[in-house]
């Protein structure tokens, strides 16, 4: 049964590394925001601008540069351009790059599925996933590399869930996905036919009852794997 995961805050711990970029953006530059804003304030707003940006690229609204440069905007003015945008994004970029790293239990449940057809289903480019991948060492560890450029579309769409499937050479009734979001990982999967696996690290109470199945470490996955029959 082939099993993928979601890459940011599944497998590798992209908002601590997030957080990382936009202090030290903040801290260079905040002399040149729009409104002045306190580090806390930045941080909160950065979060949820990058999360409504990124969303528009999934859905193949914007370029995979131009939900960057908007991001940057937000703060720094419309009037910025690209060049200035893209050089205060690099400020960014190259603090958030150095602090990807895999959650502690991410090696452990990897090596406890070798022999298992494994796969990474993103919203992300395909240059950006493999290179987080290629950077905390687990590229060769995915059978299948699932893209939002490479399905013409992101989550929560069907289509990328099911293209992932089909390169496996799998029907989605026969694979599982997991990831750290409940509506547009979890749910998502299940809408499109798979069996979705909420990864639910910070033990988050959602709103009513969600029929998916929960878990609170990757530690947990093999063993309900195997406690299923998958």
């Amino acid at each position: 049964m082939p099993i993928f995961f979601d890459v940011d805050d599944t497998l590798i711990d992209h908002h601590s590394a997030a957080e990382k970029g936009a202090l030290a953006l903040y801290r260079r530059h905040m002399a040149r925001l729009s409104v002045a804003l306190s580090e806390d304030e930045f941080l909160a707003r950065w979060h949820e601008s990058a999360e409504r940006h990124f969303a528009a690229f999934a859905a193949g609204e914007c370029s995979y540069q131009e939900q960057r440069r908007r991001r940057i905007r937000d703060f720094f003015g419309a009037e910025l351009s690209d060049a200035e945008a893209d050089a205060l994004f690099g400020v960014y970029l190259a603090e958030y790059e150095r602090g990807w790293a895999l959650f502690p239990d991410v090696l452990l449940c990897l090596d406890a599925l070798q022999g298992e057809t494994l796969g990474v289903i993103s919203n992300n480019a395909t240059s950006a996933t493999l290179g987080k991948l290629q950077a905390t060492g687990i590229a060769r560890r995915f059978a299948v590399i699932m893209t939002v450029d490479v399905a013409g579309v992101g989550k929560p769409d069907p289509v990328i869930f099911r293209a992932a499937c089909a390169q496996a050479g799998a029907v989605a009734a026969h694979c599982v996905y997991v990831g750290d979001k409940l509506d547009t990982d979890a749910l998502a999967a299940q809408r499109a036919g798979l069996q979705g696996v909420w990864l639910n690290r910070r033990a988050e109470r959602p709103q009513g009852d969600p029929q998916v199945l929960e878990i609170r470490s990757l530690l947990e996955l093999p063993k309900l794997l195997r406690n299923r029959g998958w």
